[in-house]
Formats: C-alpha cells, sequence, structure tokens
C-alpha cells in the first residue's frame, strides 16, 4: 500500500492574535516536503495553538490525497488530533465538528492512521514540524498551495 507519513503541529502567539501550522510531509522516496502557514480567523482563535493543530492535520490528508497515496500515518503530539476523529472524545464546539467530520469523510478516499508522539523529546520529524508552526507565526499567512511530486 503506496504509504505517506506526516508531522503536524501547531502553535499560537496572543500577542500577535495568530495560530499557525506546521508539516513535514515524507514522501516512500524520502523526499521531504515542508508546509508552514498562519491564520487569525477570530473563531478559531480561541482554540489557540489547537486550530493550527487541525489545520496541519487536514492539510497532510489534502496533500497525501493529491499525491496519490492510498494511506496516510499523521504523527501528532496533541491527542484531540486523534480522537475527535476517532470519537475517543466528543467533539464539543463547531471547529472541533467541523476536522471530525473533514477527516471522516476523508476516509472514504484514504486510509489514515494516527501516531501520538510526544512533545519536545528530540523526535527529529516532531521537532521540525514544531519550528515550523513557529516560523509560520512570522512569516506565513494563509493555507499554502500543495505541490504534487
Amino acid at each position: 500500500m503506496k504509504t505517506a507519513k506526516c508531522y503536524v503541529d501547531g502553535s499560537f502567539n496572543p500577542s500577535i492574535g495568530k495560530y499557525a501550522f506546521g508539516c513535514v510531509m515524507i514522501h516512500e522516496n524520502g523526499v521531504i516536503e515542508e508546509y508552514k502557514g498562519s491564520g487569525n480567523n477570530p473563531d478559531a482563535l480561541s482554540q489557540r495553538n489547537v486550530a493550527g493543530e487541525m489545520i496541519a492535520s487536514m492539510l497532510a490528508v489534502k496533500w497525501a490525497i493529491i499525491n496519490e497515496y492510498e494511506k496516510v500515518e499523521i504523527y501528532y503530539d496533541y491527542s484531540g488530533i486523534e480522537c475527535w476523529v476517532t470519537g475517543a472524545w466528543k467533539a464539543k464546539n463547531e471547529l472541533t465538528q467541523k476536522y471530525r467530520d473533514w477527516m471522516r469523510a476523508r476516509k472514504n478516499n484514504l486510509e489514515i492512521e494516527f501516531f501520538k508522539v510526544a512533545a519536545h523529546t528530540n523526535d527529529k520529524y516532531n521537532e521540525m514540524a514544531d519550528k515550523l508552526a513557529k516560523e509560520g507565526l512570522l512569516t506565513e499567512c494563509g493555507i499554502p498551495e500543495i505541490s504534487k511530486i
């Protein structure tokens, strides 16, 4: 099964009123792509870094579909990324419900598997995703276009 690995993370800075995300996408052949971006949607700001975590995960799924993968492994350090999708946690607000529903709908096109990694434990790709999310706060706005390799 053609499988990609994606590491995702989010960040938040209340002083500038932005959330951000970082993604490290690893193709089967070892090629690595990096994505980062940010937003300031008033409805999402209340979710702080979680808004970025959700966007990163959705971007990873979209990237995997565009690049014609059959399966994507999402590596995350915030449990909601998996738990809202699987139903282990109840999605209690509109944003987490939209995230849950969007991710579940994509399971018709792609197998999605989640893997929890501990934050800030020197996991190379998780640290890269974290760094990209922090950079996204300062340098990026919006969601970047996805390239197809």
